[in-house]
């Protein structure tokens, strides 16, 4: 029976149909290691099947555009990321140079590089797991895409980056605040999230996901960032220049919410 406007669902059934859902985001742990415990892992074996897979037909020209593992006949362009690269080429002589935390087989490269291939110059230096980097290095490098093990080797290689980019990645890390310790430090001037779920709580939140098989088979921890808790972090070193809805939701339990990305830019003292 349908309910009608005001009633409330009982709690009781909100916890039933919460545990219910094979898939999506659940649960609120207290450690990384007791979520882990619980999920296959993102670097199984079959997820980078499934990415290489899709990447490859891209490249090929078989299809258009890939994301988590599905291919598209059709670019889906986020133009508040896109508006941000070229803002930031602007402001550089029309250079960028960027490094993409966590960014697959170079999903967004593909994804934006059309519109960038004018720049004077273009570097895009990606950071993965081990597989992926030695996938992407064997396989889908170009001359601007370059793969790196971790950040030493990418700071090392790659000439004044300015600008860090998170898509929907830095809430799969263990440790994200020592990450963003290491962008504060960094002296980078501009620093970005996309596609990243934040919660009206005072601490953050660290859950499991579980990947339905459409895309690939795999469960991992997840972060669900405290956004009064994030923007503290940032304020001594970061002035947010602005926000934006990233199109995609994200369910938590019973609740819906946007996934959200935000632009920072280093304070001049």
């Amino acid at each position: 029976m349908a309910l009608k406007k005001g009633e409330f669902v009982p709690a009781i059934v909100k916890r039933i149909l919460r545990h219910s859902f094979k898939y999506g985001w659940h649960g609120r742990y207290q450690s990384w290691q007791q979520a882990l415990s619980k999920t296959t892992g993102y670097n199984a074996g079959s997820v980078l099947q499934r990415v290489r897979a899709a990447a490859a037909e891209v490249k090929n020209g078989r299809a258009v555009y890939e994301r988590d593992a599905i291919t598209y006949d059709h670019v889906e362009v986020a133009y508040p990321l896109l508006a941000t690269l070229l803002w930031i080429a602007s402001l550089n002589g029309n250079n960028l140079s960027i490094i993409d935390y966590g960014g697959s087989l170079g999903t967004s490269y593909r994804q934006n590089y059309p519109f960038l291939k004018h720049l004077k110059t273009l570097q895009w230096g990606l950071i993965e797991q081990e597989m992926f980097v030695t996938e992407g290095k064997a396989n889908f490098e170009d001359q601007h895409l370059k793969f790196y093990y971790n950040l030493e080797e990418c700071l090392a290689a790659q000439a004044n980056p300015q600008l860090w980019l998170f898509s929907s990645s830095l809430q799969y890390m263990e440790k994200p605040y020592e990450l963003l310790q290491h962008v504060k430090d960094s002296g980078i001037e501009f620093f970005m999230i996309d596609r990243t779920a934040f919660i009206d709580e005072p601490d953050d939140r660290l859950t499991i996901q579980s990947v339905p098989p459409a895309f690939y088979d795999a469960s991992y921890p997840c972060w669900f960032f405290s956004e009064s808790k994030m923007n503290n972090f940032l304020a001594d070193t970061f002035e947010p220049v602005y926000d934006f809805l990233s199109g995609q939701k994200v369910v938590l339990g019973l609740d819906e919410m946007d996934y959200k990305g935000r632009l920072w830019r280093r304070k001049q003292f």
